[in-house]
């Protein structure tokens, strides 16, 4: 790190009185979350062990691996396993490390996910982030761009030059050259080489548990489902928080218990309950505002495209042969040109993904879900609207921040969408 250009050693002092305030705020709100969605009709037992991991502050890292945070989904995990390194997911959903980033930057239109993300590491509140010896920053939005930057001051920063358009191969060449280089960082923090066996044991190892992770899906295309939106996405949001095998054996398991549920035709609601699609910007755990509204206002979300969620998880990396050469290659591909971020343009694979997503769960409605600030997703939602419109698809935007201030609000705007969804409204 160069000279300090944000956080001096003044500030971080000042704001650590504050620490453990927070920390059992924090606390509070994930055991109230994990308590709401446990009072779902018939939920699977196998939920029980998530809801441990979803308990972040008690976890631990295995002494002497390196941990390697990302801020983004272009950061190649299977490239950090494949150095025997621990993977982190930094972005953050607690309401209350925001104020700690705005004493800092006093910008009222920065998306509240990169300040909760910030005021996380600057207090050291969590066991992976404390541990955290480099953060990979893809440049995708403006406030991770800077986030980034702001990083830099209190730990190591990785950048990745993320390209905004994909079909070029000038720019799929760079974006191969930016995937290689981070291969050569992570073998030089990590003082192990990268070899070929170890990098396809770690693609086939990051595959198997998308395979399983998949199979869960499958069982939410039932009407109706076996499992809550709100438990899959807390499923998805554990995989990197959790060792990456026994995350798979536990979803392997908790799919076998969904399966068991389709075949006794056992389900979480009524046949007849509105399926909801959530899109939009990243819901991060415990920020399960949304969530919560939805599912507790009658309806059931059924599958969502957000990029913490099913985006991150789906796609896998396809290898022809199994070169060094062509595996970089490969999960270079697997990490640019399936994805739908809205920092891409034209971005068009969005939308046909969308509607192939809702024909596929049967979705009744989309809320499309935008973060103040969140200025990709807000644009884009113009486009999405229009064809959902003309495939006859009712959607309605949700703009929010982090904090409780407006969840009256949205609660009454998402029962009236539900109920229009239900013709009566």
């Amino acid at each position: 790190m160069s000279e300090v250009r944000y956080v001096d050693e003044i500030f971080l002092q000042d704001i650590k009185r504050t620490k453990e305030t927070i920390r059992s705020s924090i606390a509070k709100t994930i055991s109230e979350n994990i308590q709401r969605m446990r009072k779902t009709p018939n939920r699977p037992k196998g939920m029980g062990y998530f809801d441990e991991i979803a308990h972040f502050f008690g976890r631990h890292v295995e002494a002497g691996r390196k941990v390697i945070a990302m801020l983004c989904n272009f950061a190649p995990v299977e490239l950090i396993y494949a150095a025997d390194a621990v993977p982190m997911r930094l972005c953050a959903g607690f309401y209350d490390t925001v104020p700690i980033a705005d004493r800092l930057i006093s910008d009222t239109c920065l998306c509240p996910l990169t300040k909760s993300t910030l005021g996380v590491k600057l207090l050291r509140l969590s066991p992976f982030s404390n541990l955290c010896d480099v953060v990979i920053c893809p440049g995708t939005c403006d406030g991770k761009v800077k986030l980034g930057e702001v990083l830099e001051d209190v730990v190591k920063t990785w950048k990745m030059a993320v390209p905004h358009t994909k079909e070029e191969p000038r720019l799929k060449k760079l974006w191969l050259d930016e995937v290689v280089e981070i291969k050569k960082k992570i073998e030089r923090l990590t003082k192990r080489k990268i070899s070929r066996e170890k990098l396809r044991y770690a693609i086939e190892l990051v595959s198997l548990a998308r395979r399983a992770f998949c199979r869960l899906l499958e069982t939410r295309k039932v009407v109706p489902p076996p499992i809550s939106g709100r438990d899959a996405m807390l499923v998805a949001q554990t995989f990197l928080y959790d060792d990456i095998k026994r995350w798979t054996r536990k979803v392997e398991e908790l799919c076998g218990e969904l399966e068991a549920r389709v075949k006794q035709g056992i389900g979480i609601c009524e046949s007849e309950t509105p399926r909801i699609m959530l899109a939009g910007s990243p819901i991060i755990w415990p920020n399960w505002k949304i969530p919560n509204i939805v599912e507790e206002s009658g309806a059931v979300i059924v599958c969502d495209e957000l990029c913490s969620g099913i985006r991150y998880l789906y796609d896998p990396v396809i290898v022809d042969e199994w070169t060094m050469d062509d595996m970089l290659s490969a999960v270079a591909e697997r990490y640019l040109l399936p994805s739908t971020c809205p920092c891409f343009t034209p971005n068009d694979k969005r939308v046909d993904r969308l509607l192939q997503m809702i024909e596929e769960f049967k979705v009744d409605g989309v809320v499309y879900h935008v973060l103040h600030g969140c200025h990709l997703y807000n644009v884009e939602f113009i486009s999405v609207k229009r064809a959902l419109k003309r495939e006859n698809v009712p959607v309605y935007m949700i703009e929010s921040e982090y904090g409780k201030m407006d969840i009256g609000q949205i609660k009454t705007r998402i029962e009236a969408f539900i109920e229009l969804i239900r013709g009566v409204g």
